[in-house]
């Protein structure tokens, strides 16, 4: 009997050949290196299409390896859903954590003020700025109220003061364990915080350390290997690509950063004794995830292909690795952030595909101001989701198998490797820093993101393309700072003891009462410390939004946005095209468009024009329309007081004639979004 469900038995066997053949044809002439291949910013291409051929030996090893470094108990109960508080308020962010954990968040990550982690106290000016005002266990103790920390992982991102906030953080802990009723909880047992110590990462975020690079990383790992002693599901050390991959970096620099510091943590965790299996796992990486989805699941994939080859060198039999992903800042956008919404699935959706044990899903109001139980709810739901209706995590490794992403896998790793045998061959990450040479490498790549953003090769939806210049502002409740700090500076005790530098002498102090700034001082006094140029943060958006900015305060000052007319000639078939093209083009740019539904003759165009008050043009039709009438149109404008002219859409060979009927510039698909926009301000007198 034959099957009846065999639907293409009656078609040829398809073949890579006959799918070229036909893919070529298609182009018209154009070439398909140029059309169909992708050039990836690390360099390397990817092709429009894989089969079975493309595979070879090692390619076909890539996910049998991947399984090993995943806990297969992980696939039952999906990665943890862990939710950033900055809000600098204690009491506020217990609140928030509580509503968070009882629906559907498993951890918190607190980030704290930027005072505490640069060593200060709450009398500094930057106290309660950028993260939660924890300067001591009493605005811990404040902040998680109620909260079963054996249960809810809780992450700290203390920065420079790293060491002061895990003692602090411990000394909760210690007295959760003290103060648990049932006699059968192995508090030490069941807690697993994640300390976040990295003074690597800090180094390239803020160019600053309190010590030398060397003494802050032997430092480091003595505490490391004290926490673990006392909470062996800790992890202790993270290694943080955020800061370079938001400075611009590539998925295969922020890789390669990401394992040369992974290394270095290695050998001083080994060089304070630990066993090197217990120095692996006292390790977690935080990798930033940006919006190309297939690249964000290989960065995942490659990064745990990368390290599983280093701990078998390094002659680890256990594969297992800790990751967490963060939705990059550097893909979120501050204008329209309703977008940030899809964004931020995006990045959830790659980094649960690619293998992340931990996922934070940035509110879609993150860089407006302090998210509200909406922005927290649409976040952690959007996790939910994935793991409760999509069952994405039900499947270990469930991008294995993909032809495409195999090879992507493949070709990122092999040049992250590369990337980081090169660190490795200059010294190190700290002297690649240090000289300045890293820095440079990831600005060059920041520049030619830069110039993708501002051609639009590289589309940002809601600032670059479809902007919506008159959409209601979004709004963030704006703490009390002044109340905030009083009631900070009123949980402190007064400590004055004398405190000392191990872990169990921090640990004393802070449940003494001792504060961050107090024990930062203890530990680094007057030591001369590590300055460096530090990484820039960078967004995708930045410059667009700089001119939306510009704009308007234009409006603020003046009543309304700076304006452009739109010259649109014949019948709304004729120009409806170019026309909208055109309001997306100016309107990325802040500029507001006077639309019409067009005008048969130059007379009447320059007319509405010099009734419209604007004074720059852009001539909206389609070529042959262009042929008969571009030249006249620009003479009337000019005469109606037009003090600059664009037409929209390529000149071709006509550029001269047209340049020398009065048209000043072009619009068209790769044109400079940003130069021209900023040049039509300016022209406007927009400050």
């Amino acid at each position: 009997m034959t099957d009846p469900l065999k639907l293409a038995s009656e078609f040829p066997a398809a073949d890579y050949a006959s799918w070229r053949q036909l893919a070529e044809a298609g182009l018209k002439g154009a070439s398909f290196d140029k059309k169909l291949v992708t050039r990836m910013l690390d360099g390397f291409a990817m092709q429009p299409l894989y089969t079975n051929d493309d595979q070879d030996d090692a390619t076909r090893l890539i996910h049998q390896v991947l399984c090993a470094t995943v806990d297969a108990k992980d696939a039952a109960s999906g990665w943890d859903i862990r939710q950033l508080h900055a809000h600098p308020d204690p009491k506020s962010v217990n609140a928030a954590i509580l509503d968070d954990l009882e629906n559907g968040a498993t951890s918190v990550l607190l980030r704290l003020d930027a005072a505490a982690r640069a060593g200060a106290d709450v009398t500094s000016g930057d106290a309660g700025i950028d993260g939660i005002a924890i300067h001591c266990l009493a605005d811990l103790d404040a902040t998680l109220d109620d909260i079963y920390t054996n249960l809810a992982t809780v992450a700290i991102d203390a920065s420079a003061a790293a060491i002061p906030a895990a003692a602090i953080l411990a000394a909760r802990l210690e007295k959760d364990a003290e103060n648990s009723t049932d006699a059968d909880d192995d508090f030490a047992s069941d807690a697993a915080p994640a300390f976040n110590i990295d003074p690597i990462g800090t180094l390239a975020a803020t160019g600053c350390l309190p010590v030398s690079a060397d003494d802050a990383i032997k430092q480091a790992a003595d505490i490391a290997a004290d926490l673990i002693d006392r909470f062996p599901h800790a992890t202790a050390i993270t290694v943080n690509g955020a800061p370079f991959y938001n400075a611009g970096a590539t998925d295969g620099q922020e890789l390669a950063c990401l394992l040369a510091g992974g290394v270095t943590y290695m050998r001083a965790l080994t060089d304070t004794g630990m066993v090197i299996d217990q120095a692996a796992g006292a390790i977690a990486f935080n990798v930033a995830v940006g919006t190309d989805f297939f690249a964000g699941i290989a960065k995942l994939r490659a990064l745990r292909l990368m390290w599983s080859r280093v701990l078998s060198a390094s002659g680890v039999d256990d594969a297992t690795i800790t990751i967490n992903a963060v939705s990059a800042e550097m893909a979120l956008s501050k204008v329209d952030p309703w977008v940030n919404m899809l964004r931020t699935t995006v990045t959830s959706l790659s980094a649960g595909l690619g293998g992340a044990d931990s996922v934070i899903c940035l509110p879609y109001d993150h860089l407006i101001g302090q998210p509200d139980g909406f922005a927290r709810r649409i976040a952690r739901n959007t996790q939910l989701i994935l793991q409760e209706e999509s069952n994405v995590h039900r499947v270990i490794d469930p991008a294995g198998g993909s032809w495409f992403i195999e090879n992507l896998t493949r070709e990122l790793a092999s040049n992250a490797w590369g990337r980081f045998q090169s660190l490795e061959a200059r010294g190190g990450i700290i002297k690649a820093l240090a000289d300045g040479s890293l820095q440079k490498e990831i600005a060059e790549i920041w520049q030619a993101r830069e110039s993708r953003v501002a051609t639009r090769r590289d589309p940002l939806t809601g600032v670059s393309e479809f902007p919506n210049i008159t959409e209601a502002k979004v709004t963030c409740d704006t703490p009390d700072l002044a109340t905030i700090r009083k009631e900070a500076k009123a949980r402190q005790t007064g400590f004055k003891d004398v405190i000392g530098n191990s872990l169990e002498g921090l640990i004393t102090a802070a449940k003494s009462g001792a504060t961050i700034a107090q024990m930062y001082e203890a530990l680094y006094g007057k030591a001369a410390g590590t300055t460096i140029s530090p990484l820039p943060t960078h967004r995708l958006s930045e410059s667009f939004e700089t001119l939306r900015d510009r704009a308007d305060d234009h409006k603020a000052s003046t009543g309304k946005f700076p304006q452009i007319f739109l010259a649109n000639l014949g019948p709304v078939a004729k120009h409806t095209a170019r026309a909208m093209f055109a309001r997306n083009f100016f309107e990325a740019g802040g500029i507001e468009a006077i639309t019409n539904n067009g005008f048969a003759d130059a007379s009447d165009t320059a007319k509405a024009f010099g009734e419209s008050g604007a004074r720059i043009a852009v001539i909206c039709g389609s070529d042959p329309q262009y042929a008969d009438m571009a030249a006249d149109i620009a003479q009337n404008l000019k005469q109606a007081g037009a003090t600059r002219i664009y037409l929209a859409g390529h000149p071709g060979d006509a550029r001269a004639d047209y340049e020398a009927a009065g048209i000043d510039d072009f619009i068209f698909i790769g044109a400079d979004v940003l130069a021209i926009c900023e040049t039509a301000l300016s022209h406007l007198g927009v400050k």
